[in-house]
This record gives structure tokens, sequence and C-alpha cells, in this order.
């Protein structure tokens, strides 16, 4: 069989092999590069047709010629006298066409080269559309059978199921994984590229919270059986991560579900994250509460949840202040912050923790600060008791309450009310500068206190030396 010959039918022979393909698209697709081949060879293109026989497997490839008279010099590849054509038809009349086998052998190496290379391109982009249509209903899924084939700058490429070419970018790995080649991998698709990239299709992540999800769903059949449900979860890839869970079933312990027996089922999909850290809580819609198991294994003595305006940003914002034991200030926060970051991020809210000691000095000055509604002058024991039912039970409530509501508390006309406020405000006042001050007093003792105490340390140090 002539070399052209045998390139043309190794060519063609990738149709019979492609059963995964659509076969029919790949004849087109075979057919188009041979009359880009023909082109080439003879100005113009043929009239290619190309079949296949299912049952045999053999291609069939001919040129459609028109039978005339006499063939024009420039239109050989498309014309073909009568008698040449009744070769192939014994009935072949002038006008009529007929079925020519296309002789491979006369084609030029570069016609030849031209087939290979457009029809190999064809087919590369056959495989990425059928990888793209399999695939791209399935992000957010595990995707098994993926294989190391490179690290390259922290950039790993895999093949998924040994053929599909596949991606886990920087920003997808977890901190501190190591990948070489020829490692087996689990992760979690995220994005399928269009068959138009060139690129690998299948972008893929082991950073993705999706990945705890799934995995958890692996391990425990009570999450599809809507028994157990992950609320929400919180990660920070390689390091550590937090999920919240809820039963549906008040017979069924959530946290339980997720652990396994002798935690087997938390160990396993530890084990898959390479020794990630999971802490797994009991969610709740109490927010405080949430923040106390949030940020275990540290005690929480108390949370307070405050509206300020961001500093950085200038936005009001709600963060929860979480007052622990001093010395546990640093289990609270973790390693670099991670486990009061993932606590926030478990609830929503960004969680500042305050020791014990400074919640308690604040308070000592918040205190200091409260007028009680029996100081003023203006109201006597049985007014106060009516005010304190109706909610005003301090100078400052007083100050922020609505006129209207005041005025409906017995014993409250409008000329009461404008000295009740009149006192309040001039109490208020006074009592700010009057704390401001004493803050200022205990802020430069504080001070000379640390002073005094780092002197002493010198002084000991020289003697010591």
């Amino acid at each position: 069989m002539p070399d052209n010959y045998q390139r043309i039918e190794a060519l063609a022979a990738v149709i019979r092999e492609s059963r995964g393909a659509n076969q029919e698209l790949l004849l087109e697709w075979l057919k188009r590069a041979l009359v880009e081949a023909t082109e080439l060879e003879y100005g113009s293109p043929q009239n290619i047709s190309v079949t296949w026989n299912q049952r045999s497997g053999d291609i069939n490839v001919v040129a459609l010629k028109v039978v005339v008279k006499e063939v024009e010099a420039s239109e050989a590849h498309l014309q073909i006298t009568r008698r040449k054509a009744r070769k192939y038809n014994p009935d072949a009349e002038q006008g009529d066409t007929v079925d020519v086998p296309v002789d491979f052998n006369i084609f030029s190496r570069s016609a030849v080269n031209i087939f290979r290379q457009q029809f190999h391109t064809l087919e590369r982009s056959a495989e990425r559309e059928q990888v793209y249509k399999e695939y791209s209903g399935r992000i957010g899924q595990l995707i098994p059978r993926c294989v190391v084939q490179q690290v390259y700058r922290n950039r790993v490429n895999v093949r998924v199921a040994g053929q599909i070419e596949a991606v886990i970018p920087p920003d997808e790995r977890a901190r501190g994984e190591r990948f070489e080649h020829g490692d087996t991998v689990l992760p979690v698709l995220v994005e399928v590229q269009s068959p138009e990239s060139s690129e690998p299709q299948l972008v893929l992540s082991r950073a993705t919270p999706l990945l705890i999800r799934r995995l958890f769903e692996r391990e425990a059949p009570e999450i599809d059986e809507g028994i157990a449900e992950i609320k929400v979860i919180a990660r920070e890839a390689g390091v550590r991560t937090k999920i919240a869970v809820t039963s549906n079933d008040i017979r069924v312990d959530a946290v339980g579900t997720f652990v396994g027996m002798k935690g087997m089922r938390v160990q396993s999909v530890m084990r898959e994250l390479n020794g990630e850290r999971i802490d797994i809580i009991p969610w709740t819609i109490d927010k405080k509460l949430l923040v106390t198991n949030a940020l275990l294994p540290a005690t929480v003595l108390r949370v307070e949840m405050r509206n300020q305006v961001n500093e950085d940003t200038g936005v009001d914002e709600t963060i929860m202040i979480a007052t622990v034991p001093d010395d546990e200030v640093g289990r609270a926060k973790g390693k670099g912050g991670h486990n009061v970051r993932l606590a926030g991020q478990l609830v929503g809210y960004r969680i500042e923790i305050e020791e014990k000691s400074l919640w308690e000095e604040r308070k000592r000055w918040d205190d200091m600060l409260i007028i009680d509604i029996l100081e003023l002058k203006s109201v006597n024991v049985k007014l106060a008791e009516r005010l304190t039912r109706a909610g005003f039970d301090s100078a400052v409530r007083l100050i922020e309450g609505v006129d209207k509501r005041i005025l409906e508390v017995e014993g409250v006309g409008p000329v009461k009310l404008k000295t009740m406020l009149k006192e309040a405000k001039k109490m208020v006042s006074e009592r700010q500068e009057f704390v401001k001050l004493e803050k200022e007093k205990s802020e430069i003792l504080e001070a000379e206190k640390e002073l005094v105490d780092d002197i002493t340390e010198e002084v000991e140090k020289d003697i010591e030396e």
C-alpha cells in the first residue's frame, strides 16, 4: 500500500476506534479535512463523499465527478469522460455523477500533511466538545480518578479518567499540600472551559469549602436522606475548617452523625485533607450561642453584639465582642488568628476577642456613667417606679426616650418632662466629664506603674550582671 494511502487510512481508522465519540461528526470532519487537502492539490476542492460501513468498519472515500464529453484541464478533479466513467458505473451517461475512488497516492506530501493536521485539530475539537457536554453539568461535584501529571510553578496539571486534561490552579490548592507525578488526588470541579479554549478544560479545586461538604456526603448517608445537614462551612484550606451542623430529626444527634463511631467519619475526611483540622459544632439561630460554640476550645464568658463604624471602610457594621479569660486569649484567636477568623465566617459577623480584665475595667467605667432615674432631684420614689416600669430607668434612657411615651407615664406633664430632661442632660454631661478625668488619672497612674516596673527590671538586670 502506498505510503500516502497508509497515512490517510491510519487517520481514518481513528473513526473506527472512537467508540465514545460522535462518529457521524468525525466523518464530516474527515470530509472537511480531505476537501482542504484536495484544494491545496488542485487549486479548488474536489467534491468529496465519505461513508462509513458500520458492519465492516471500512471507510469509503470517493470523489463525485460529472460525466462530460471532454474534460477541461482545470476541472479534471471534478469531471470525467464517459469512457472512464463506465469503469465505475457501466450505465454512466453524459451529465451523470459517478463515484470515483480517491487515489491518495497522487497527493503530494504537503497535501497529506495538511489533511492530517486539519483532521487532528478537528478530532481534538470533538473531544473537547464531548468533555464540555459531559462535565458542564457536574460543577461542584467530586471528580475521582485524577492522576497528577506535572507540577509547575505551584500549578498542578492532572489527567481525569486517564485522558482528560485538567488543572488545579495555585489559588485552588490547599496550604501545605505537596504533589508529585503519579499521585492520585480527589478534587471538586469548579469550572469547565469552553471547547475553544486552549487551556486544560477542567478546573479543579482542593481549597473550596464544597470539598468538605462533598466528602461528608460520601461518609454520612444521613445527609442524602435529609436527616442531617451542614448549615455553614468556614474554611482556611490546609489549616482548619469549622462546620455548623443540624439534625432534622430530634432523635438524631447532628454532631455525632458527622463525627461517626469513634470519630471514624471525621477522621476519614481529615485523612483525605492531609490532616486538616475540622471542628464540628451544633447550629443555632442564637448568634451569641453560636459564637460561644464556634470559638471552642476557648471558654467564652460573655458575648456582646455592637454596631460601630468600620475604621477602614467607614461603613456601619455589626461586630461580636467575645470576652474570654485572660490566659485563653491565644486559644480563642488561634495561630495567626485563624480560629477567630473562621468563627466570624461561620457566624456572619466579625468577632473581636476581649480579655476578662479589660472587660471588667470597661464595665467599671460604663457603670460609673449610669445615672439612676432616682438620682434626679425632680423625680420622687413613686414617679421613679412608674418611669422604671415604662422603661425609663436611667437619665440616658430618659433623654433618648420619645416625649409622647414619657408623657403617658402617670405624674408626668409637659412642664415636668421639660424639668426632668433639663436636669438629666446636665447630670449626664457632668458625669461624662467626671469619668473622663478619672480615666485620664488612671491611665497616668498605670503608665507611671509600668515605668517603675521597667526601671526596676533594668536595675535588677544590672545587679545580676
